[in-house]
């Protein structure tokens, strides 16, 4: 089985740059940005959503951590969890692999670096490869957390398998097409990290809070229900805008995208669900609104 079989690795390189030699890390700023595949992949997600560095704020945050005493050092929930996460590879393997598995194709392969950083902009995120910000304050210091998010982003990687392996092609401006998908993908990534709290709880994760509240559900799902009904009648920027504040920041299309999922495997069983990755997000909207007590009205 292909599957359980991926190779996952953990890339901690730069974190422990940051962690154990933080004056080296200020002396070298460009060289460190420029040596290290977690710094170079966040310059790259900054211009992908044109989002502007502070460096100078990064500084300030390793230089704040670079004045505190061995001892000091030692006390800080940062460092007991840079060593939690570098210790704990194979009980991520262990644990999480199975359950990423269950959701998808026996030969999907799941093979990708995670880095491991600091101090960066972003909490997480995927872009060829995984990076991970142990230091965001997302996290409220509990490593499981973090785990429980790498859980989400690694789903990401058997999402794009599933895509790559049907026929399926759209034209890269096809701005409905580009929603559902970001919905169905998201979405998905959200379920199968929210069926892993039993592995890590979690509990801070703000997604799972509102699927545990059906009127926060029905809300989301109401937002995905009035961005959907936009298409074709605003202009494109709106359009965008409002997927991006509502959908992504406001976290719609991931609680909306997550309770489809339920629906759908509640509904239909596993199997059903795992087929919607190779047969579309169309054909996943379709299947939800013949299963829902509140189909979208617009999809």
């Amino acid at each position: 089985m292909t599957c359980l079989k991926s190779k996952i690795e953990f890339n901690t390189e730069a974190l422990e740059k940051i962690v154990f030699e933080p004056e080296w890390v200020l002396k070298n700023q460009e060289r460190f940005w420029e040596a290290y595949p977690a710094q170079r992949y966040t310059l790259d997600w900054a211009k992908q959503v044109k989002y502007e560095i502070d460096f100078e704020d990064w500084r300030n945050r390793i230089q704040g951590w670079s004045e505190l005493t061995p001892e000091q050092r030692q006390s800080r929930l940062f460092l007991k969890n840079t060593r939690r996460i570098i210790e704990g590879r194979q009980r991520f393997i262990d644990k999480a692999l199975p359950h990423l598995c269950s959701y998808l194709p026996e030969d999907a392969d799941l093979g990708i670096r995670v880095y491991f950083t600091a101090f960066i902009p972003p909490r997480a995120f995927a872009m060829g490869e995984i990076v991970i910000n142990v230091a965001a304050t997302y996290w409220n210091d509990n490593p499981d957390n973090i785990l429980n998010a790498l859980v989400h982003e690694l789903f990401h990687v058997g999402y794009s398998y599933c895509e790559e392996q049907s026929d399926r092609a759209y034209p890269e401006d096809d701005q409905r097409i580009g929603i559902l998908r970001n919905i169905h993908n998201e979405g998905m990534c959200t379920y199968v990290a929210y069926k892993a709290r039993e592995i890590f709880p979690a509990p801070d994760e703000k997604d799972f809070q509102y699927l545990d509240d059906p009127e926060q559900v029905r809300e989301h799902l109401r937002n995905v229900d009035m961005i959907l009904s936009k298409i074709g009648k605003v202009p494109r920027e709106e359009l965008d805008k409002l997927a991006w504040d509502r959908g992504v920041i406001g976290r719609s299309f991931y609680v909306a995208g997550a309770r489809m999922c339920g629906v759908i495997e509640e509904r239909l069983g596993r199997q059903a669900l795992i087929q919607t990755m190779y047969d579309g997000p169309e054909s996943f909207f379709e299947l939800y609104n013949k299963n829902a007590e509140q189909p979208f009205l617009y999809s």
